[in-house]
């Protein structure tokens, strides 16, 4: 019997597998698919680590937004164990002081109200109007960024806060890459990654429309299409 190809998924910050759970039911049939999230990690690097102590000997690598930047430091750590790699609505810039002013004011409001005050301010300017107007599949997005502890959204912008320098790795990548953005992302627009292009030899770029930063469970059948796309074209 042949073995499926393994596809691991990387969740974002404060995500889960609700980010991913619609996109890989739209490829399980034909792709041995698992989701990682990051809860308990409080760096990049050990996040990373989480990734190789639980993926096969051999997958495709993608990730989301947080986990984009994992999935950089997991081929940093181990690239002979990565076949191909996506990087979805994410970047590789380096912390300027205006990020970390806003992160800041997001922990000093977890503190003094928790992370539902967090979330109503953190998750809508990422969105696209017409998500936010989707009244399900903001009750989804909120319901799983409201299931983070305070502690664990701490680590998390610690990780970030502290993330190593990802942009001299683009260089490095000699595997097939997918960059993925969307038309309605702010967050991380579709400029970002095509001067991200510019450093990858072996790059392809997917731009999902009426989408903004949550691409993956805004457009998840899109998306699914993109990824079996490049994976299949030999």
């Amino acid at each position: 019997m042949e073995t499926k190809e393994s596809i691991v998924f990387l969740s974002g910050l404060l995500c889960n597998e609700t980010v991913w759970e619609d996109v890989s039911k739209e490829l399980e049939n034909t792709y041995d698919v698992s989701i990682i999230s990051f809860q308990g990690c409080d760096s990049i690097e050990k996040m990373a680590k989480r990734v190789l102590d639980t993926a096969p000997q051999k997958f495709v690598l993608i990730g989301h937004s947080m986990g984009g930047r994992v999935a950089l430091e997991v081929f940093n750590q181990a690239s002979n164990r990565i076949t191909k790699i996506g990087l979805f609505n994410t970047g590789v810039h380096s912390k300027s002081e205006a990020e970390v002013q806003g992160r800041q004011k997001l922990l000093d409001l977890a503190k003094n109200e928790g992370i539902k005050s967090v979330v109503k301010q953190w998750l809508p300017p990422m969105m696209s109007k017409s998500s936010l107007e989707n009244t399900l599949l903001m009750e989804k997005l909120e319901k799983m960024a409201n299931s983070y502890s305070q502690e664990d959204f701490f680590k998390q912008i610690h990780a970030l806060i502290n993330r190593p320098d990802a942009q001299i790795l683009l260089p490095l990548i000699n595997i097939p890459t997918l960059l993925l953005s969307a038309t309605e992302d702010k967050w991380s627009p579709i400029s970002q990654h095509e001067q991200m292009q510019e450093y990858i030899e072996n790059s392809t770029l997917a731009i999902i429309e009426n989408a903004s930063h949550m691409a993956p469970v805004e457009q998840p059948i899109a998306v699914s299409k993109a990824i079996r796309n490049w994976l299949e074209n030999k």
